[in-house]
């Protein structure tokens, strides 16, 4: 019984020892994982949270204090100083970029930005890069990785300014107090955990990534899926040239179509004008990145879905099987190991061409137009039925790199108000994005036009939208932190006059639509609806031109009501 008694007392001196002497450390990992869960729960939920804000701030210093502790026990000094030094660096990592994407992004590191960061490209990173970090941003890094060496020669030397006879009786407390506020959090905050509000960096980023090879592995999974599952139950379509062009990054309230002051969409408005389009004008997106977007646009999977994305039917497979042949035709970068899911599609896909490859390392960017001859090409040898899927980059950052010099119409002086009194850096920016929608409303009509003498409907949407300096800070978007400006989007539909003539009806429910609130991940069943195309999972409630059509009273995003909280 001594013998124990002893051992504990030497033990209980032994981790009194420890932390005097980590305080720095200690300190450090403290800080570096509670301010990123402060900074969440303040920006979730304001200052109506701050009970469970404080219950986590006394659990996770118990948390910190039991880690250090563990390590300190570790008799081979080499190997406790590794781990001490892995630990902290590590958590400087995961701190510095979980503030970088709450300064860009306004949001923490997540399953998308994780998911953007693996499907990524030399290109693509290379624009990143110019867009969010620049010159001054890699100073900054290399100052910061200097910082992070001298800060841990510093807090080696920290001590705490207690005596080990007051540290000894103030560890108990400490603990208990930990071991109770744990308790509250488990009894009374339990959905906080299970939104993974309090989870520290380290855990996140491990889930995000977790989840992101787990979203890869699923798009391998669909390419690997035959498209027999595809039953059509009713097939009336005698439409030959069906045409979906696929938009990126595209704010309507950026358009002059939908009242931007800036006249950035000049062929559009003469085409609404002489009543050849249908404008949708409540139309969002269900995320703010490609890759989730796209999982939802061509596929039966939406919001209300119960299992995973590629377990549906998609919309490919389904055009297939009702008898037209399909077209990708792509100025997006073709996808490499990481399965890109556009890439997916575009190989499921009859006929597939990109305007480059992802191995490219071009500096520049390849302009909407080169789409034009691959249209061209696929024009020449129709079938009875075609489907084409034309994917642009639209309105992309960097937004320097979305147009030709002749289309640099705007500059910082024409921003209107209230952005006019941002900084000229910003405004030059802004302009830049109007130039890139106005080089997109020529490139839309454009392909619009190279079917003006066929049977053909066409549909623009975009994948997602953008924020531009809309709060003075944010120029971008992020599939974690969806925005008002993030989601709404332009859908637009023409017709040549061989469609009207041949399908006035359902010219007339497009139309008649334009006003009624949508969301795309239901664009599927109304683009068939459209077609008289049906399949088991169609749902006519699901679509936005048919009578049986049921507007969600909430259009859901990430858990945020897009009618109440952001429209």
């Amino acid at each position: 019984m001594r013998g124990w008694k002893r051992f504990l007392l030497r033990a209980w001196a032994r981790g009194t020892q420890i932390v005097g002497h980590e305080m720095g450390l200690l300190a450090a990992l403290y800080v570096l994982n509670f301010a990123p869960i402060v900074w969440f729960n303040l920006h979730s939920y304001q200052a109506q949270q701050l009970g469970v804000l404080f219950l986590d701030a006394v659990f996770l210093l118990g948390g910190v204090l039991l880690y250090v502790l563990l390590l300190g026990f570790i008799p081979v000094r080499a190997v406790r100083r590794f781990l001490f030094a892995v630990s902290f660096f590590l958590s400087l990592l995961c701190g510095v970029s979980e503030a970088f994407c709450i300064l860009q992004y306004s949001s923490l590191i997540g399953p998308g930005i994780v998911t953007a960061v693996l499907q990524t490209n030399p290109a693509e990173a290379g624009e990143f890069v110019r867009m969010y970090v620049g010159g001054k941003g890699a100073i900054a890094a290399l100052l910061l990785l200097l910082a992070g060496f001298a800060a841990w020669r510093f807090l080696g030397r920290l001590r705490l300014p207690l005596s080990r006879h007051r540290l000894s009786r103030a560890l108990p407390v400490l603990l208990a107090l930990s071991l109770l506020a744990g308790g509250f959090l488990l009894h009374s905050y339990w959905s906080f955990i299970l939104n993974d509000s309090l989870d520290v960096p380290i855990v996140r980023v491990n889930r995000a990534v977790w989840t992101s090879a787990e979203n890869i592995q699923a798009f391998e999974k669909l390419k690997d899926e035959a498209a027999s599952n595809v039953t059509i139950t009713e097939n009336q379509s005698d439409t030959p040239y069906v045409v979906f062009i696929l938009g990126e990054s595209t704010n309507r309230a950026r358009l002059h179509l939908y009242g931007y002051p800036l006249e950035n969409t000049p062929n559009l408005d003469a085409l609404n004008a002489k009543g050849e389009l249908a404008v949708y004008r409540d139309t969002i997106s269900p995320e703010a990145a490609t890759v989730a977007v796209i999982r939802k646009l061509l596929t039966f999977a939406d919001m209300d879905s119960d299992r995973p994305w590629y377990t549906y039917n998609n919309l490919i497979d389904v055009m297939k099987a009702a008898g037209y042949r399909t077209y990708w035709l792509s100025n997006q970068e073709s996808s490499g190991i990481w399965g890109n899911v556009a890439q997916l599609f575009a190989g499921r896909s009859d006929y597939s061409r990109f305007t480059r490859l992802r191995e490219s390392h071009e500096e520049s960017g390849i302009y909407d137009e080169a789409l034009f001859p691959l249209v061209d090409e696929a024009l020449q040898n129709p079938a009875p039925k075609n489907f084409y899927v034309l994917h642009l980059m639209g309105g992309h950052g960097l937004y320097y790199m979305r147009f030709p010099y002749l289309f640099s119409k705007f500059t910082a002086a024409d921003i209107p108000a209230p952005q006019d009194t941002l900084s000229e850096e910003k405004r030059t920016e802004i302009a830049q994005y109007a130039n890139a929608i106005y080089y997109n409303d020529f490139v839309v009509t454009s392909l619009m036009g190279k079917f003006a003498d066929k049977d053909a409907l066409v549909v623009y949407i975009p994948d997602h939208g953008e924020a531009v300096y809309d709060n003075g800070v944010f120029s971008g978007h992020v599939e974690e932190n969806p925005t008002k400006e993030t989601l709404e989007i332009p859908m637009i539909f023409w017709a040549s006059d061989a469609y009207k003539a041949h399908h006035p009806e359902k010219w007339r429910a497009i139309q008649a639509a334009v006003h009624r609130p949508y969301m795309t991940d239901d664009f599927i069943d109304t683009l068939l609806d459209i077609l008289d195309i049906h399949t088991a999972e169609f749902d006519p409630s699901k679509s936005v031109i048919n009578a049986a059509f049921q507007p969600r009273a909430h259009r859901m995003i990430k858990g945020k009501d897009y009618d109440t909280a952001m429209k």
